[in-house]
């Protein structure tokens, strides 16, 4: 769908009060972010970033509207207007802005990250992409680059003399402990963010599996969850039952909006940073209005 036809979608949407388009049948509300920051750093060209006055708004306009819950909740008996927030990509953000202004509002949240780039150990491909952008080396609009071509972009940052590793924008481990301590739940999101829908089977389950099991050997969580980076168009349903039969995660969550799934104990998260910037009541109405135009059409499942 074009970011046109969206923007009529959503203010259509905006003119029905959201009352009037929740029902009982549907999914729970499940935003997700990345960061939340005064400044744009230069690695991110992908999605628009709240500061934390606007973050803080709209933290306040979602529980308006939802109740905040736990993962438990949502395995055990989700209600439609209930939400749980999540953080995708563990960046430095999260801990020293995000997490106390959810501790302050008794927010309950997952913080998704990727184990190789824990400790800035290495630094992810579309961050690469960004920076050589931001300094002109590359084109906006131009060769994307997968996780298979990083080294090409290790090159030209090489031959442009750009130190990749002068960027930190990765939790630390303690800070991640941290997290962890302050009672927020840390899932896995892959070993090191691939496109999932490049990889086979057996590649694409090895992510999950590694990552959990890093998550799981540093803090034993209640309940294990994992989110596909980027997407999860690609993952054939053997792999969801791979995951459930080796007790590999107890939850796990796609990009896909407001729909329902029929894997097994998997969720579909709302993006909320889209790149043309949204404000979160004309995202809120955009899912339920859209949700309510597929519901005629018999289309508010995602297949596989």
């Amino acid at each position: 769908m074009n970011e046109k036809v969206k923007n009529i979608i959503a203010a259509s949407g905006q003119l029905i009060p959201l009352n009037w388009l929740t029902t009982k049948n549907q999914p729970p509300f499940l935003p997700f972010y990345h960061i939340v920051s005064d400044s744009h750093p230069d690695y991110i060209s992908f999605y628009s970033i709240r500061n934390p006055k606007l973050f803080e708004k709209e933290l306040d306009f979602l529980l308006k509207h939802f109740n905040a819950v736990d993962l438990d909740t949502l395995l055990q008996q989700p209600k439609q207007n209930d939400m749980h927030l999540t953080f995708d990509d563990g960046l430095t953000e999260c801990i020293s802005t995000i997490a106390p202004m959810l501790k302050r509002k008794g927010i309950p949240a997952t913080f998704f990250v990727s184990p190789d780039f824990i400790d800035n150990k290495a630094l992810f491909h579309r961050f690469k992409r960004a920076i050589l952008e931001k300094k002109g080396i590359i084109k906006p609009g131009g060769k994307r680059f997968n996780y298979r071509q990083v080294n090409e972009l290790d090159q030209i940052a090489l031959q442009h003399q750009i130190d990749f590793t002068s960027y930190k924008p990765y939790l630390t481990s303690e800070q991640l402990q941290q997290l962890h301590n302050m009672g927020f739940n840390i899932g896995a999101h892959s070993m090191y963010h691939p496109e999932m829908w490049l990889m086979n089977e057996n590649e694409q389950f090895e992510q999950i599996a590694n990552s959990m099991k890093w998550i799981s050997d540093r803090f034993n969580p209640k309940i294990k969850a994992f989110s596909f980076p980027f997407t999860d168009q690609g993952i054939q349903p053997s792999v969801f039952e791979k995951i459930i039969n080796e007790n590999i995660a107890d939850i796990t969550f796609g990009t896909a909006g407001l729909k329902h799934d029929i894997a097994k104990n998997h969720f579909q998260r709302v993006p909320i940073e889209r790149k043309e910037f949204w404000s979160i009541k004309k995202n809120v109405h955009f899912e339920y209005f859209y949700y309510f135009v597929r519901s005629l059409l018999k289309k508010n499942n995602v297949t596989r």
